[in-house]
């Protein structure tokens, strides 16, 4: 074969190529600190490293995700915090306001207070979030959740659908909470009616014990028969009969109008439900309180009188309606003190359930803030694992990346040298 000076120098150009090729590889792996520069340095290698860089990006993903839930449900913590806040001064106005030594003065500067303390709550009801969507309104979040109706009502205009955010491949937490279920779905004050049927007798009533009246309720209050929630109370002597007008006229405080001349007559009273079954009986003092079930009855007149009990169906109100209609009877100056007292109740109970629906709330946030914490820390914890088998399956080894540098220079400038030295040669030269 001949041996051409063409052969020769392509030869010795395609070798001197091949190992400066070598050298700027190792030269690449040092410079990023890494074994595999493309997929065909370490194929199983390199497709590991792509798979825990794809974990990496997923967890980054749902860590955005937490941030999100996390930014909207403590937001909702802050503005549940003041309602919070502002229900216990409404509260405090409403039992300030129930001191006999108020003047008409003092309670109206209260109820104005109380008012703003309502537009206040009012406006922590509609609460945006820092992208300008409304908190409390469910999915809708780009309208109010709550108006104000012709009636000058708050009324619910949000939905009860939840917003929810995947934090993980198999979890999704809720990130808002239901305006409805918070403020407007809060049991008011549970209540009774009663009439006098029979008998010349001035009838006063009231729930006396709302805590044994609620439970009296929860028992034996029927949605769907309204005969059922009908009782009947009955009052007659005690002695088998003496009812003489004019036995009770002897007695010293007797006046006119017919009402007291029987009072602290002792007389019997018999409580039965619809079915006619007693449900309670005993002796009273005519003029002193007949208690049931929380309720308090009094008769001042001649016993034999017939009165119809009726339970009130239970309803749920916003809970600034019925501030607001506290406020209106507070304000009346031809309220009763009877007037004024219902509505005192009717707050305060309205007052308390909300604050119990809104603890409820802040509980549920925190539930789902601790899930979101713990969650943030097992993907801190997985990309950190993620990270370190990464450079575990890429790591270069710096010791032997520098020998083998060193090597194939060496290697290079031998061929740079046998090459200069082939390429002087000729028939004509000696050795």
């Amino acid at each position: 074969m001949r041996v051409t000076n063409n052969l020769i120098y392509g030869q010795a150009n395609k070798s001197m190529a091949q190992s400066n090729e070598k050298i700027l590889n190792i030269q690449e792996k040092i410079s990023s600190q890494t074994n595999i520069i493309k997929p065909s340095d370490d194929p199983v290698g390199a497709s590991q490293i792509l798979m825990y860089g794809s974990k990496n990006q997923t967890l980054k993903q749902y860590d955005e995700a937490m941030k999100m839930a996390t930014g909207n449900l403590e937001y909702q913590e802050v503005a549940l915090d003041s309602l919070n806040d502002f229900l216990d001064s409404a509260r405090t106005l409403f039992i300030q306001a129930q001191n006999d030594i108020n003047t008409q003065v003092d309670i109206e500067a209260i109820a104005h207070e109380v008012s703003l303390i309502t537009e206040s709550m009012a406006d922590l009801m509609n609460s945006k979030s820092a992208d300008g969507n409304y908190i409390f309104a469910g999915t809708d979040s780009q309208s109010p959740a709550f108006i104000i109706g012709s009636d000058g009502r708050y009324q619910w205009a949000g939905n009860e659908g939840q917003k929810y955010a995947q934090i993980s491949e198999d979890l999704k937490i809720p990130v808002t909470n239901s305006g409805k279920t918070l403020f407007q779905d809060i049991w008011t004050n549970r209540t009774f009616v009663s009439k006098v049927v029979d008998g010349d007798v001035l009838l006063t009533d009231k729930v006396q014990n709302q805590a044994d009246f609620d439970s009296f309720m929860a028992k034996h209050y029927d949605p769907e028969d309204a005969k059922s929630n009908k009782y009947s109370l009955v009052t007659s002597y005690a002695d088998g009969g003496r009812s003489s007008l004019e036995r009770a006229k002897e007695q010293p405080g007797a006046d006119a109008d017919g009402y007291n001349l029987f009072d602290g007559t002792s007389a019997d009273y018999v409580i039965t439900n619809h079915l006619g079954e007693e449900v309670d009986s005993g002796n009273y003092k005519v003029g002193k309180p007949i208690t049931f079930s929380g309720m308090s009855f009094i008769l001042e007149g001649e016993p034999g009188a017939s009165v119809d009990i009726t339970l009130m169906k239970p309803h749920k109100d916003n809970v600034l309606n019925e501030i607001k209609d506290s406020l209106a009877t507070l304000t009346n100056k031809n309220a009763t003190h009877e007037d004024r007292e219902s509505a005192f109740f009717s707050a305060i109970y309205s007052i308390n359930n909300a604050q119990q629906r809104i603890g409820e709330g802040r509980s549920n946030i925190g539930a789902r803030l601790n899930m979101i914490e713990d969650r943030e820390s097992f993907s801190s914890a997985n990309q950190l694992s993620n990270t370190i088998a990464q450079s575990r399956e890429g790591e270069l080894d710096m010791g032997a990346a520098a020998t083998e540098l060193s090597m194939k220079e060496s290697a290079l400038n031998a061929s740079q040298k046998v090459f200069s030295r082939m390429s002087n040669l000729s028939l004509f030269n000696q050795m």
